[in-house]
């Protein structure tokens, strides 16, 4: 009995030490360190000076937690070794007896599956809830781990078009019986209302989405299911870097597909703008690639349907595309959310400025926006080269910037010979109901009864004065009444 007691005392020993010197914290800034050095070496962005002397600024740190690691570590073992050795200089117990009682396979059995009791009781009655997994939802949330799954499969495009391959080819046979159908594309500049729609259409039996779950490996969603556990990984609920409220987990649709643009056409982006498409940039190699992994996305989403399912493609640089894609992809339906000027450039400069802040302060943020080519704000922020705007006319920190952005989008849109589906924030608002029902029909998806009043937010959309340059948002709101003209109602 004496030698349980013993050996229990030193497993407290070293458990007590462990959790009141921050083990656990001192071992995740070692890693913190090794994946900062990491994340410089594969950043493309970083001339070879600057990734040196970071480098060299992460090995230092490197070195230093190590060695603070490794002294906790012996303060823990010395508390373990206490007892033990206490213990046997009073005669109770040899030290020899104890060590060869914790080194029995059922005595660890034994006190694991008892630390574990513990540790949940005492969460329970505390109401600690346990750590969720944040894996593949992105930014701040990303573990060390899932930190480095992102850096190996973002190294470069050759390792997504190799992952792409393999997915093809263990894939082919379930690729080729999964019907392709014309995708729908969901576009507008950011802040447009383009996720509200994209979560009312992830609910549709008829569409299927990226979820958050396809991260990182985003050409592999096929094999990448089957190697992380598929639909059935979840993780908890919380809210998404733009402070919008809108809260995400991994069955969270998500616009991934800028990242194949970005693999078939990286000389349309420049350090400073992105190039627009038009009809004579349709690559035949580029379609097919898409159209493979639209048809991964139907089969992974919907895999019993009994009626074609089609690819919903929510990006908001497809803005810049709109007279390629109906050449790339012939039946496509291109939806566009349309916001009045004044709340939609006041909520650009918000986000510009939010993820500025984010950027700031957290390196991984900013190469994950980067990898999945999301550059619409902050230090990342490359506008798209629409005709008439001049970037350097406005400070990207006024509104102005951005209501000059708006304009210069939208009327680059209307004058964009395609077929279009437009629908105002201010109608799905005041009536999501209606102007839903009304657009489904025009895409031909029937959803039944479907209730979307759920999905948009119910307030009248408003902007703070004094924000713009009155001629400015004169402009922009004239050019708003042309285009709201042709909603679908």
């Amino acid at each position: 009995m004496a030698v349980w007691l013993v050996s229990l005392l030193a497993v407290a020993g070293f458990a007590l030490v462990l959790a009141r010197l921050s083990v656990a914290a001192a071992g995740q800034r070692m890693l913190a360190a090794v994946m900062a050095g990491l994340g410089t070496m594969l950043d493309r962005e970083m001339d070879d000076d600057s990734k040196e002397r970071a480098v060299r600024r992460a090995g230092l740190l490197l070195l230093g937690e190590t060695g603070r690691l490794g002294l906790l570590l012996f303060a823990a073992l010395a508390a373990a070794a206490l007892p033990i050795y206490a213990a046997e200089g009073l005669g109770m117990v040899p030290a020899a007896e104890t060590l060869a009682l914790m080194l029995r396979v059922d005595y660890l059995l034994i006190v694991s599956a008892a630390a574990i009791a513990l540790l949940w009781l005492w969460r329970r009655r505390n109401g600690v809830a346990a750590r969720p997994n944040a894996s593949a939802i992105g930014g701040e949330a990303y573990g060390v781990g899932d930190r480095l799954y992102h850096l190996i499969a973002f190294s470069g495009p050759g390792f997504q078009r190799a992952a792409a391959a393999l997915d093809d080819r263990l894939f082919a046979r379930t690729i080729a019986r999964t019907p392709s159908a014309p995708p729908v594309f969901v576009t507008s500049l950011a802040r447009g209302g383009t996720t509200a729609l994209l979560n009312a259409f992830h609910d549709m039996a008829g569409i299927a989405t990226h979820e958050y779950r396809d991260m990182p490996f985003v050409t592999a969603p096929l094999l990448w299911s089957r190697l992380s556990g598929g639909e059935d990984r979840q993780v908890a609920r919380r809210a998404r870097a733009h402070g919008d409220g809108l809260e995400i987990d991994l069955g969270s649709p998500e616009a991934f597909d800028e990242l194949f643009w970005m693999m078939f056409w990286p000389g349309h982006y420049s350090p400073s703008r992105i190039t627009l498409w038009n009809a004579s940039h349709a690559n035949t190699q580029a379609q097919a690639f898409f159209v493979r992994q639209f048809q991964k996305i139907a089969h992974l989403r919907r895999p019993t349907a009994a009626h074609l399912v089609r690819y919903l493609s929510k990006n908001n640089a497809n803005i810049a595309r709109l007279r390629l894609l109906p050449a790339m992809f012939p039946g496509c339906d291109i939806v566009i959310p349309l916001r009045s000027p004044g709340p939609h450039a006041a909520s650009l400069l918000r986000q510009h400025q939010n993820f500025l802040a984010l950027h700031a302060r957290d390196a991984f943020s900013r190469l994950y926006m980067r990898d999945i080519g999301h550059l619409e704000f902050g230090a990342l922020h490359r506008p798209l080269a629409f005709p008439g705007f001049d970037p350097t006319l406005h400070d990207p920190a006024s509104g102005d910037y951005w209501l000059a952005y708006w304009i210069a989008a939208f009327r680059d849109l209307a004058a964009a010979e395609v077929p279009l589906h437009i629908v105002t924030q201010d109608d799905l608002r005041a009536a999501p109901q209606a102007t839903m029902q009304a657009l489904v029909g025009r895409l031909g998806l029937n959803v039944g009864a479907m209730d979307f009043s759920g999905y948009f937010r119910p307030e009248p959309d408003k902007a703070p004065a004094g924000l713009f340059s009155a001629p400015l948002l004169a402009e922009a709101d004239a050019l708003y009444a042309a285009l709201a003209a042709r909603a679908v109602r």
